[in-house]
């Protein structure tokens, strides 16, 4: 990506002080129901529906509210997630597609399995880590999201499902005060445009709304020379209430498209047992660069129905939701209440990246030309490869044809006072949910030079400039079809005991998961790719979906999680808890390669626990709450953890099945400070995680794992972001960082530990309307969050332990904006 030359640090400082930013959705409104921090009325992860107040919990839990999600200048969501305590964001990824992890709870394959990403209080997935669709990629941050809410552990294992780890809440704004804002914003060294606004305000006394979205078109971060981000989304909310209680109606439609980054050449040191990884080859860099350009953008495929398909690496994580809500509170009388939340969503769209599997030097390109670019037509040599290695790339094409869902929430709660002014808290409820997966993968082949603005290869056999339609990683199967459906029943109580100073609650849920569907299998055959009647080359070989079923579910599986906690408040503002929990997530379609089910789907004896992974967790904290502090007020909560995890999961490239038991232990600090215009929102996690049962499949023990960490788990994490607020002048800077990890359970690969530093702010030009400048990555720093972890350690034979595979954070990035609020 071309960026533009600073004289030194210092000057960018002083420009950042001088008109200093905050994104677009950044906002003022201080409802009490969108507010943050200090008022720490909870609504995640606790029984009441109404919510708790933070102190009173015996949970972990956080949050953060529009300012302070502005205060980390975020380009994606995953971002976001990085302020929180306990939580590892993966944000190298694009505008979806991030691998999250929870206090040690490993990512092994991608996504979230542990964690229950939700928009108000209902999963935006019922699985957090489908293949090709991690929920993250479904939900769009804007003008719109009044705060964010996690809990990890605790009531995350009886309150959701598919969520043991944690719950992350997205929380949408209502409108109850009123007010509004248009956001334009600009990319300053890269090609981007955004415009963001929100309105809401009251049409009576009983009833308000809330509608906002935002539109971007751009988002050329790493220099593809075209726009890599397009689209946007709008969401509407509107309440009526009555003396007992409200409706809410929420809606939303979404229709983008957005760049999917994956692992890209960089260099590699080191030997075979203890090597490092770059964030380079040559002159092409993770952080700012990519494979995608004008030259490679384009291909084809031949879908599921075997049919020809041309792709647009444009359309990248191409996602269209549309959902319709209703949430519904009464107060029945005689302390009962009775909730509800009901959704559905209708999801489909497109999963479109380049993943880069193979280096080829001039000597293993022999008989190729250049297709493209400015070489076009002449032989590869040494002397004219840029940086002297070839990618060879699997274009990952799949078609979302169907993810949608239907959600319900149902919760009855009777409140007794038993004397002495103690109270009796209980609740009984259900919770079900529908899944969709359906999906359409054709995979190609393409070979490019490792540069900036790459350019195809044309190998011998390549159509078009394609090295094999249908051919990525040299597999005839690619040519799959899914077709599946998931259904949870969840029935859950709990009850909740307060005597002074003194709450205990506890919790139970039962899951039954029933799934059904099938996939059909690709094999290879001739295709007539560009029409001529003959086949030729790579045409001799296309992977077409045969139609027939290779594998089948019809089965079902339970589990049964529980939750046990106590807080005591010592004076007003000083708590201690402790609690325990066991819960489980629930395998969906990674699980049809793990070759337990009989011929008609259903689960071969003793094979449950190859569907259901649980985790058990113990934790115990403290909670402080308006501490005086050098002149100013202090937050502080502190939780050390302990998890147990068994798992089973598969990799894709090569589909790979492994069973696990994992083990991690370690401290969540987090920290708020507010001294008269200066604000500290701080978060660090320690993390001591390890292998403790390693087998495949088949179930033979690999001792050569037991006892590493877990791949990418970092044993420190930490986020440190301070502010200063004056009445026209902000000012703010966020400073992220992680220790070293290994990209492998071998622990032969080491991804270096990196920090980051971006900075914020904005300057009130009038009471309504605020110029900001926004820094992402300051220092342009790169960072590898994921690398080779299943054979491609090293790439080249004649040069081994020198090239490998790595994703890197983006590098700096700065952008503008102005809004008027009204």
């Amino acid at each position: 990506m071309k960026k533009y030359e600073l004289k030194s640090v210092a000057s960018l400082t002083a420009i950042a002080l001088l008109s200093i930013a905050a994104p677009a959705y950044a906002q003022d409104e201080a409802a009490a129901d969108e507010t943050f921090e200090n008022e720490e009325i909870i609504v995640t992860g606790v029984v009441s529906s109404a919510g708790k107040n933070k102190i009173d919990t015996s949970i972990s839990v956080s949050s953060l509210g529009a300012d302070a999600i502005a205060d980390a200048n975020p380009t994606n969501l995953a971002e976001v997630f990085r302020q929180l305590p306990g939580i590892r964001s993966e944000s190298s990824s694009g505008g979806g597609n991030s691998n999250i992890n929870v206090r040690g709870i490993p990512i092994s394959t991608g996504g979230a399995k542990f964690l229950s990403l939700q928009e108000d209080g209902l999963p935006i997935l019922l699985f957090g880590d489908h293949l090709f669709a991690p929920a993250d990629g479904f939900y769009k941050s804007d003008a719109t999201l009044a705060r964010v809410e996690s809990v990890r552990g605790g009531t995350a294992s009886t309150l959701t499902t598919n969520g043991p780890g944690g719950i992350i809440n997205l929380i949408g704004k209502t409108g109850k005060e009123g007010g509004g804002s248009v956001a334009f914003g600009i990319g300053i060294d890269h090609k981007d445009y955004r415009v963001d606004a929100e309105y809401g305000a009251r049409l009576a006394d009983d009833l308000y709304f809330h509608v906002g979205g935002h539109y971007q078109q751009g988002g050329d971060y790493r220099d593809s020379g075209y726009s890599p981000v397009s689209g946007g989304q709008i969401r509407l909310s509107l309440t009526k209430e009555f003396d007992a209680g409200f409706v809410r109606l929420t809606g939303k439609i979404i229709d983008k498209k957005e760049q999917a980054y994956f692992p890209q050449l960089v260099s590699r040191t080191g030997n075979a047992t203890s090597g490092v990884v770059g964030t380079r080859l040559g002159n092409f860099d993770a952080a700012n660069q990519s494979l995608y350009s004008n030259l490679t953008r384009n291909g084809l495929g031949v879908n599921g129905r075997n049919q020809l398909e041309p792709y647009d690496a444009a359309d990248g994580l191409n996602h269209q939701v549309k959902s319709i809500g209703l949430e519904t509170r009464f107060d029945l009388g005689g302390g009962t209440e009775l909730s509800t939340k009901t959704r559905y969503q209708d999801i489909s769209g497109k999963f479109l990246g380049f993943f880069t599997y193979g280096a080829l030097n001039a000597a293993s390109l022999a008989g190729s030309t250049y297709f493209n670019g400015p070489n076009a037509g002449v032989a590869v040599t040494a002397a004219n490869l840029p940086n002297g290695l070839a990618s060879d790339v699997a274009v990952f094409d799949v078609n979302l044809d169907d993810n949608s869902n239907f959600a319900n929430d149902i919760r009855l709660s009777k409140s007794f006072e038993i004397g002495g002014g103690s109270t009796l808290d209980l609740t009984a409820g259900h919770f079900f949910m529908s899944q969709q997966f359906k999906q359409d993968w054709h995979w190609s082949r393409i070979v490019t030079t490792t540069e900036n603005n790459a350019a195809l290869i044309s190998v011998p056999g390549s159509i078009n400039g394609l090295a094999g339609v249908n051919q990525a990683f040299g597999w005839d199967g690619s040519n799959r079809n899914y077709d599946l459906e998931a259904e949870v029943s969840s029935p859950f109580a709990a009850l909740a005991f307060k005597t002074g100073g003194l709450s205990f609650d506890a919790s139970i849920r039962y899951d039954r998961m029933s799934q059904n569907g099938i996939r059909t299998a690709g094999a290879g055959a001739p295709f007539d790719l560009n029409g001529s009647g003959t086949i030729t080359g790579s045409e001799a070989t296309v992977s077409l979906n045969t139609g027939r079923v290779d594998a089948r579910a019809d089965l079902k599986a339970d589990n049964f999680a529980w939750s046990v906690g106590a807080n005591y408040l010592i004076g007003d503002n000083f708590s201690l808890f402790g609690r325990a929990s066991s819960g489980a997530s629930f395998n969906f379609d990674r699980a049809l390669d793990f070759g337990v089910r009989n011929a008609s789907g259903g689960l071969l004896p003793g094979s449950e626990g190859a569907y259901v992974d649980t985790v058990k967790q113990y934790e115990i904290g403290f909670k402080a709450q308006d501490l005086a502090l050098g002149g100013g007020d202090l937050d502080f909560y502190g939780t050390a953890f302990l998890s147990k995890t068994e798992e089973s999961n598969i990799t894709i490239t090569p589909p790979t099945g492994q069973i696990r038991k994992y083990e991690a232990k370690g401290l969540e600090l987090e920290a708020y400070y507010k001294s008269g215009v200066f604000n500290l929102y701080a978060t660090t996690t320690y993390t001591d995680a390890d292998i403790k049962d390693a087998r495949n499949s088949a179930g033979v023990v690999n001792a050569a794992l037991i006892g590493n960490r877990p791949q990418r788990q970092a044993k420190l994490i930490w986020a440190i972001t301070p502010s200063l607020d004056f009445d026209r002048f902000r000012v703010s800077a966020s400073w992220i960082g992680t220790s070293k990890s290994f990209a492998n359970d071998a622990n032969t690969l080491t991804q270096k530990g990196y920090s980051v530093v971006h900075l914020s702010g904005a300057v009130n030009l009038t009471d309504n309307l605020e110029f900001s400048l926004n820094v992402n990555n300051l220092f342009d720093k790169a960072g590898i969050t994921e690398s080779a972890n299943d054979g491609r350690e090293s790439l080249l034979a004649s040069a081994p332990n020198t090239v490998t595979i790595g994703r890197s954070i983006q590098g700096r990035t700065i952008g503008g904006n102005i809004r008027f609020k009204f």
